[in-house]
């Protein structure tokens, strides 16, 4: 785990040390352990790289690496089938250094091209000199586990590329310059996101390469840009239930297995939720060693998990070390949290996150095994269960009527489903016209305490929320667009300000491709969300974890700190300045608190 720096200047060719310097002292935090630059003989494109040494801790591994004589790399994350992969390049001949992923990276290039992003497993961002044919190679992982931000201006002849925003700052090519129209979906739609755009940051004339893209830069500077990897909308009809859950558990298990490989001390964390007690419980039956789990704990009794976390680490015998943030936790750090994260988060979960991995780092741990990602392609959130109850409605009535009352049932008794959901289901293109319509004439409600000049000039008429008519169109989406990736931007951030490297064993592609062509039916059955992970987990976990009805989603107590008397001074003053600066203008509601107070201390730093 890395931080990568890139500067190609096709047409001047005067990249010098000193630039490359400047950038690479920013992200010191996210490889403290090396820092060196690469320049080509002839200036036009040099490479800068942040270690944090996981894997070979030689200088063998020390990047920009460069690999006989004609692809020189600076890269990002870790590759976990690095092992067959190196063995298979070399019965064709390739040698090798070192012990590093990042070599055989490099060899894999040498020897199949843009398609080696085929047989890659891992979380990965990095960039290519490919001497040979002149050009710039820049990649990123499938679900964007690893951050590539980037900066092209063709007038000028510059394409420069790093892990972090701040990173481009320091180069002197870009300058800082706030993006209202992503405020605007932040303050108005709650999204991290331009869903018209998923390239846009919330700074003008910087990108995101998307997950699962690639770029070329030829000599020219011409950009090519092409996505290499999409999940198939095929559904396996055929598969049995009791086949798929042990599919599911052997590559659940080689998943967690093949993120374990570590030169270094690694750890677990633990929300006590059904994705990190699946995880915690996994690493215990593959590894006997020492075990620490990391948790957050809240004085909060509605929202603190501290009964399931005891409940799995009592039965896993691993040592539990917690931390119990609270208001003040908040106020003290939540700029420097800023900082790092770059753009507005959405939560004040993002402050437990952040404890939890200065915690790791405090004892001695390097690798944190982590249980994100599953919730998005497993249908764990409860919008889901309304987007199968709508395909069921249109396609089976009788399995409709059967999932209703089975939720009922096992999950809460008080269900019951508004006239909008038949509306919906009924009129599907009708409804969404309407709400189209809506936003035109009258605009979100969400929207109501911006101010009219803020809304005249960012808002937008489009209705930004997509509705699904099934369950794989809705998974699919919020795994490749929606909704993974701000949390994994979260991840990063919070991890490699500690020099903590992060992975996660819920997004091998392997395993997710194949839970995407299970039938919806084995994602949720009888109520129960995330049905094939419960039945595959079921030997492992304590059942109060395995059939837990309740999902927290690692909440932090966000409206009583915002209530708290240490919290409301800058509140007021939050509010006070969006109003001078014509962001806001009208009485906002509880709901619009976060964002107010985020919005004010991300535009003012």
């Amino acid at each position: 785990m890395c931080g990568i720096v890139g500067v190609y200047k096709f047409y001047s060719k005067d990249v010098d040390e000193l630039e490359l310097n400047k950038m690479v002292s920013i992200q010191t935090h996210r490889g403290p352990d090396d820092s060196k630059t690469w320049i080509h003989p002839e200036q036009k494109i040099g490479f800068g790289h942040n270690r944090l040494r996981i894997i070979d801790l030689s200088e063998n591994a020390s990047q920009p690496m460069t690999y006989e004589g004609l692809y020189t790399i600076t890269y990002n994350g870790e590759l976990y089938n690095y092992k067959p992969l190196k063995e298979k390049l070399q019965q064709k001949g390739y040698q090798f250094k070192s012990q590093s992923d990042t070599e055989v990276i490099l060899a894999l290039y040498a020897e199949y091209g843009v398609e080696c992003l085929q047989m890659m497993d891992g979380m990965f961002a990095f960039g290519i000199w490919d001497e040979k044919n002149q050009k710039l190679f820049c990649a990123r992982d499938r679900f964007g586990e690893k951050p590539f931000h980037y900066h092209y201006s063709a007038s000028q002849g510059v394409f420069a590329f790093a892990s972090e925003i701040k990173t481009l700052f320091a180069s002197g090519l870009v300058e800082r310059d706030f993006n209202f129209r992503m405020l605007y979906h932040f303050l108005a739609n709650e999204m991290m996101e331009n869903p018209f755009n998923f390239e846009e940051t919330f700074y003008e004339n910087i990108f995101r390469l998307e997950a699962a893209h690639y770029i070329i830069i030829d000599d020219t500077g011409r950009i090519q840009k092409k996505k290499y990897w999409q999940l198939s909308g095929e559904t396996d009809s055929q598969i049995s239930e009791e086949q798929a859950i042990k599919k599911f558990e052997e590559l659940f298990f080689d998943s967690i297995k093949t993120r374990m490989q570590a030169d270094v001390p690694f750890g677990t964390s633990l929300s006590g939720g059904l994705d990190s007690s699946s995880i915690v419980c996994v690493v215990r039956e593959l590894y006997k060693g020492d075990l620490k789990a990391f948790s957050a704990r809240f004085k909060d009794p509605k929202l603190d998990e501290g009964k399931f976390i005891s409940i799995v680490t009592d039965k896993c015998k691993v040592q539990s070390i917690q931390t119990t943030p609270n208001e003040k936790t908040f106020l003290d750090s939540v700029e420097k949290i800023l900082y790092y994260q770059e753009e507005p988060f959405s939560s004040a979960s993002i402050v437990a996150q952040w404890e939890v991995m200065k915690l790791a780092a405090e004892n001695g741990v390097k690798v944190l095994i982590d249980g994100q990602g599953s919730d998005e392609y497993l249908a764990g959130y409860t919008h889901f269960h309304f987007t199968m109850l709508r395909q069921l409605f249109l396609n089976n009535r009788d399995e409709f009527f059967k999932e209703m009352n089975a939720y009922k049932s096992n999950i809460n008794k008080d269900f019951s489903l508004g006239s909008s959901f038949y509306l919906q289901a009924y009129f599907p293109k009708s409804y969404e016209n309407a709400m189209h319509f809506k936003n035109i004439t009258f605009g979100s409600e969400k929207n109501k305490y911006l101010s009219r000049d803020f809304l005249y000039q960012y808002q937008e008429k489009r209705n930004p929320f997509v509705q699904f008519n099934s369950l794989k169109e809705a998974t699919n989406a919020f795994t490749t667009q929606y909704g993974l990736h701000k949390l994994l931007r979260f991840a990063d951030r919070s991890s490699m300000a500690h020099s903590i490297e992060v992975r996660l064993p819920f997004l091998n592609h392997n395993l997710v491709e194949f839970a995407h062509s299970l039938p919806s039916h084995l994602l949720i059955k009888n109520g129960w969300s995330k049905y094939i992970l419960r039945k595959s987990m079921e030997p492992y976990l304590p059942p109060e974890i395995t059939w837990r009805k309740d999902k927290l989603g690692f909440q932090a107590p966000q409206l009583n700190w915002l209530k708290s008397n240490t919290i409301q001074p800058v509140m007021h003053e939050a509010t006070q300045w969006l109003k001078t600066h014509s962001i806001i203008d009208k009485n906002f509601k509880q709901e619009h608190s976060w964002l107010i107070l985020i919005a004010y201390l991300f535009l003012r730093k």
